[in-house]
């Protein structure tokens, strides 16, 4: 019989239950697990670390791309003068300026001749074309031409300084509005004026109903009537100049100018379906450094070469005359003594046509009877225009001692017969070609201003990055010679436009 346990409480004692056999284990299997489980962790660690590592990367590129782009790259210094230093943000900057410049060129030269379809087809609708330029600046090579303006409008801004040439911003905002504002801003309003009433004044009289009208008779005008002025064209219009505006007045209308460029600009890229490029202020930008640096200019010009004091010549830098020629020609084979002896036997009909010319003979006239010149003689002997090298407005080159003796001449002068390799020339000088003080004055305001600049320039600390690699010396080799100019005895003779052959009438088919 099977013993009962006892309770406890019953204070009996209790047998514990009997424990189950553990099961065999297996050590090698549990390592291979505990090994592949590492293994896999391990290889996810790797997988994270490369993952973790590429984004990194990546980003580390991306970081240095852009502060390559916004930071290093802008900041390089492209040119210096002095202590101004263009950077190639600054660069970009002036290029813009540059285009934007170009673009209110466009729309001045379509005003001032858009009558002319040839330019309004060149200039009209180029906005599009600019701005795709500007949109490449970044990436486009550097144009040397803007980094050399800049560093030329340095140095004149430095060396006018230096010379206390200084513009304030109302001087050059007066100078932007005066001149474009011709332009870009609507004409100016005439102010409306009454109209004075006729000065003859009539008293009206009560007269019977059945009685004559009287007519009042005209008061006779002392020396018979006046005519009536027959009508006049109306003469075409012309732009008047604006005054100068005083400064507040010409900071207005500054602002009226850009804004209407850019409403310009805004319609033609408009009708191009394309994005504006440039803002206002580009254009503002563009103007105002242009027009300072125009002032800049004057003012050292001026100084340069003041107008009181000038020397104005009075020599001219073409001549008009007209020929007679007296033809010599020797053989070819023909010897120095036989050369001269021609030259000696023709000088006779040369002086007597001296003679008669000074004597009062229409030269025209004697021209087409006497002169050996096929090329001016139908012309009443006309040679043109031509300056001191001999270059003649019609194409011809001109011996130089007929140039030399023509540039001698008092106007209407009949000169001695002069010898060229062509024969005896007789000319009449028929006009010199003077320039005027004004010319001659501005043209040696801007040769003084040039050689200014590069006086300037060449002592300036003008420096390029990178600098330019000096080109290898060329090995020295002999010059060529210089070809000796075709001279002709005058102008070119026309070639006679041959006749056409007459078309044979079409035969109608019966």
């Amino acid at each position: 019989m099977a013993e009962k346990s006892k309770n406890p409480q019953q204070g009996g004692t209790s047998t514990p239950p009997p424990s189950r056999p553990k099961p065999a284990g297996n050590p090698a299997g549990q390592r291979r697990v505990a090994a592949r489980k590492l293994q896999e962790e391990q290889r996810q660690r790797l997988v994270i670390t490369i993952t973790a590592a590429t984004i990194g990367l990546a980003l580390l590129a991306v970081l240095l791309g852009l502060a390559y782009e916004q930071l290093w790259l802008p900041s390089r210094p492209v040119a210096r003068v002095g202590t101004s230093e263009l950077s190639r943000s600054a660069y970009w900057t002036e290029r813009k300026q540059a285009y934007a410049r170009e673009i209110v060129q466009n729309f001045q030269l379509l005003a001032l001749f858009g009558g002319n379809p040839q330019f309004t087809q060149q200039f009209l609708g180029q906005s599009p074309v600019i701005d795709q330029q500007i949109a490449g600046i970044r990436s486009a090579p550097l144009d040397d031409a803007v980094v050399d303006a800049w560093i030329d409008r340095q140095v004149k801004i430095q060396g006018a300084a230096a010379e206390g040439v200084v513009l304030s911003e109302d001087e050059v905002n007066q100078a932007l509005a005066s001149e474009l504002g011709l332009i870009f801003l609507p004409p100016p309003t005439e102010p409306l004026t009454t109209t004075a009433e006729p000065a003859l004044a009539t008293t009206t009289t009560a007269v019977p109903t059945d009685a004559p009208t009287a007519t009042i008779a005209a008061t006779p005008t002392p020396g018979g009537p006046t005519a009536t002025p027959a009508p006049t064209a109306t003469p075409a219009p012309t732009s008047t100049a604006r005054p100068t505006p005083v400064p507040a007045e010409a900071a207005s209308q500054v602002d009226q100018i850009v804004a209407e460029i850019f409403r310009r600009y805004e319609l033609e890229l408009a009708a191009a379906s394309a994005e504006p490029q440039l803002a206002s202020n580009d254009f503002r930008a563009a103007l105002q450094e242009q027009y300072r640096e125009q002032l800049i200019n004057t003012r050292v010009q001026e100084q340069l070469v003041p107008a009181e004091g000038f020397s104005y010549s009075t020599e001219p830098e073409r001549v008009g005359a007209r020929q007679i020629l007296v033809a010599v020609n020797p053989p070819e084979n023909a010897s120095e003594a036989e050369v001269e002896a021609a030259f000696a036997a023709a000088r006779a009909s040369a002086d007597a046509i001296v003679a008669e010319l000074r004597g009062g003979a229409d030269f025209a006239a004697l021209a087409a009877e006497r002169s050996d010149d096929p090329g001016s003689r139908e012309n009443g002997g006309d040679l043109g225009s031509f300056d001191r090298d001999g270059r003649a407005d019609n194409g011809a080159t001109y011996p130089p001692e007929l140039v030399a003796a023509a540039f001698t001449l008092p106007e209407g002068a009949i000169s001695d017969p002069i010898r060229t390799r062509f024969g005896w020339h007789v000319i009449e000088l028929t006009r010199r070609d003077v320039p005027s003080e004004e010319r001659q004055l501005r043209e040696a305001r801007t040769a003084a201003l040039d050689r200014w600049v590069a006086e300037r320039r060449a002592a300036s600390d003008v420096r390029r990055f990178p600098e330019p690699t000096p080109s290898p010396t060329a090995v020295p080799t002999e010059p060529l010679p210089t070809p000796e100019p075709t001279f002709l005895p005058g102008p070119p003779t026309a070639v006679p436009t041959p006749t056409p052959a007459p078309t044979p009438a079409a035969t109608a088919t019966p």
